[in-house]
């Protein structure tokens, strides 16, 4: 039923639904507040909080945008999008190697990546979510729209997708809790960084190209932004490569900040001898992690 409202009005619902989240003392928004105070020290309490508010009304259109992604048709996304640098991935493909696409998680990730799949015969390489009924959902409706559906421990058979020359979308900036990781700077703080796209690089010869998205402010729809191919991309250092590819997120998020998925614990995993960010896993009542702060 809400796949049949007009877009305007889902979004109208979106904001309202993530107004309301943000009301309450979360897990969610506990982590959100904490991100923010560690990736914008220089932001005052009072501008972080106004962040947070509309990271969190961004968050509740992302739920109507999941549904738009999972259930709308080809006819009613088409005119919602507008993709630039297009020309990046055709010249690439003409290598013959494939496209490793590298984005951060912004909140329309779902539907920016449905987008994604009416252009090319597209695929995604990611982690299942860990709560098993929504990994469940999320894999049913992806692979209804995606040629290939990739998780994150099967490089095998990435690597395989890669050689049949194909573009496959990978959210780079995730904590593997230091799994295949290094420690490189992402804000300004070290952060277990996968070596992942190093290795897919040097094994497969694939085109590395970043790729920045958001919604428009104005929310008529959504900019899509293919960059160039790295050059001398993987280099010779796993960490030199890491801070490289953590500074292109960081600046596509600097320049959406509110379209950012700061619900995630990016920083949960800390170097040797280095106190834990996150208090827990559940969330603690408030004087207690006011105090512990």
């Amino acid at each position: 039923m809400l796949i049949q409202l007009p877009y305007t009005l889902r979004i109208r619902i979106g904001k309202i639904l993530g107004t309301l989240a943000f009301l309450f003392p979360t897990q969610a928004k506990y982590t959100t507040e904490l991100n923010l105070k560690l990736c914008f020290p220089h932001l005052t309490e009072k501008e972080r909080k106004t962040l947070a508010k509309k990271n969190f009304i961004s968050l509740g259109i992302a739920l109507m945008e999941s549904a738009m992604a999972w259930l709308a048709s080809k006819k009613q996304l088409q005119s919602l999008y507008t993709l630039h640098g297009y020309e990046y991935l055709q010249k690439a493909f003409q290598q013959g190697k494939g496209i490793l696409l590298i984005t951060p998680h912004f909140t329309c990730v779902e539907l920016v990546a449905r987008f994604m799949s009416l252009e090319e015969d597209f695929g995604i390489f990611y982690r299942p979510h860990k709560k098993p009924w929504l990994a469940s959902i999320q894999t049913y409706f992806r692979k209804r729209h995606f040629v290939y559906c990739i998780k994150s421990d099967q490089i095998k058979i990435l690597l395989h997708t890669l050689q049949k020359n194909k573009a496959i979308w990978y959210a780079y900036d995730i904590d593997e809790s230091g799994k295949r990781s290094v420690f490189a700077p992402f804000f300004g703080i070290p952060a277990a960084s996968l070596t992942t796209v190093t290795d897919i690089a040097r094994l497969s010869g694939a085109a590395i190209i970043p790729m920045q998205y958001f919604r428009r402010d104005d929310n008529t729809g959504y900019e899509i932004h293919c960059l160039p191919p790295l050059e001398d991309f993987p280099g010779g250092n796993k960490l030199h490569d890491a801070a490289r590819l953590n500074s292109i997120l960081e600046t596509m998020i600097r320049e959406k900040p509110e379209q950012y998925v700061w619900q995630y614990k990016r920083f949960k995993t800390r170097p040797k001898g280095e106190k834990r960010f996150y208090y827990s896993d559940n969330f603690p009542p408030r004087k207690y992690i006011e105090k512990k702060q």
